[in-house]
């Protein structure tokens, strides 16, 4: 009897390990994929300009409040010539090597006009500011050619110059004043699309900041 009941205990043991045995080992629980979080590219200005550029405003006729408003026939030629000065002082290599040619010439041909307009725009200056008058000249003149040499401009402002020069030399004094109201509107033209590209990458930075907060360096 005691045989038979050790038998029985064997058989009861082999029976629990063998069912322990067949039992499947529980899978292992992944880790949850964590996806990288991207964040796209701030926008950057156009023409490689700096983030601090100042854009004019549009006025209520639809110009861009710049120093070429409100000009006279004079004042108007006096700044095209200005920037055909800047032009031909900054504009390099073969695309604009005739610019300089044609600024001389231009000047030789029209120096009668152009000493008018510069008188008429200092006695301007002697009208409005009396005894300062010089200075505030002096600061008109800086400011003219600052707005002609923005330098992320430089380019397509060539561009604009080397089109105008070839018409500034063959215009005769009397329809000075029509080639320079002509020749200002082309001048300014990549200003102007400049200015709406910025205001445009201005507004895409603004929602860019919405979704994505304050760019890093800012």
């Amino acid at each position: 009897m005691s045989r038979l009941k050790g038998l029985r205990l064997i058989v009861v043991a082999g029976g629990v390990a063998l069912l322990a045995a067949c039992q499947t080992a529980p899978a292992p629980v992944a880790a949850p994929v964590v996806q990288p979080q991207y964040t796209p590219r701030a926008p950057t200005p156009p023409f490689g300009a700096s983030t601090l550029s100042v854009i004019p405003k549009l006025r209520a006729d639809g110009m861009r409040d710049t120093i070429n408003r409100d000009l006279g026939p004079l004042e108007t030629l006096w700044h095209v010539r200005a920037g055909l000065n800047v032009a031909a002082l900054s504009c390099t290599g073969p695309l604009y090597d005739r610019l300089v040619g044609d600024y001389n010439a231009f000047i030789k041909n029209n120096s009668a006009s152009l000493r008018r307009a510069n008188a008429a725009i200092i006695g301007k200056f002697q009208r409005e500011f009396g005894s300062g008058h010089k200075k505030e000249h002096d600061r008109h003149q800086t400011r003219l050619y600052n707005h002609w040499s923005f330098s992320p401009l430089r380019r397509p402002f060539c561009d604009q110059a080397v089109q105008v020069s070839q018409r500034a030399i063959v215009t005769k004094s009397a329809d000075l004043n029509v080639f320079a109201a002509e020749a200002l509107a082309e001048l300014e033209r990549p200003f102007n699309e400049f200015y709406l590209a910025y205001e445009e990458y201005e507004r895409d930075l603004e929602a860019w900041r919405v979704q994505y907060g304050q760019p890093t360096g800012s």
